[in-house]
């Protein structure tokens, strides 16, 4: 019976040690509006999502925690951090890049200016 049990444990110890791992989350920008097809990566890996339409993902891996998660867009800075143990991350706030904010400011100044001349007539 002891043999049995031995064996037992054993076929089984490689199945627990390669528990699945995940994290969740939503990327957002700085308005608080979701980010659509945003890259999550986990570096030092191949394994990469994208964010749903509502700016949320899940990332699972086998690899053990304190994983370097990389997240990008284009037209935003891309933020890496640190990730130590599973559940959700929360929200993230990636920040406008240097072409997507000047475009925002350029886009703006015009429609200033033209409320401008339709007040002095």
């Amino acid at each position: 019976m002891r043999i049995l049990t031995i064996v037992l444990l054993l076929a089984f110890a490689p199945i627990s040690g390669q528990a699945q791992h995940t994290v969740t989350g939503k990327i957002v920008d700085e308005l608080g509006l979701p980010i659509y097809l945003a890259s999550v990566t986990l570096e030092s890996s191949k394994n990469v999502v994208h964010t749903d339409y509502d700016g949320n993902f899940s990332l699972t891996s086998k690899q053990d925690f304190h994983w370097k998660i990389s997240i990008s867009s284009a037209g935003y800075k891309t933020e890496s951090f640190f990730v130590l143990s599973h559940g959700n991350a929360g929200e993230i706030i990636l920040e406008y890049g240097d072409e997507l904010r000047e475009l925002l400011i350029n886009e703006e100044l015009p429609q200033q200016s033209s409320d401008k001349q339709e007040r002095s007539h």
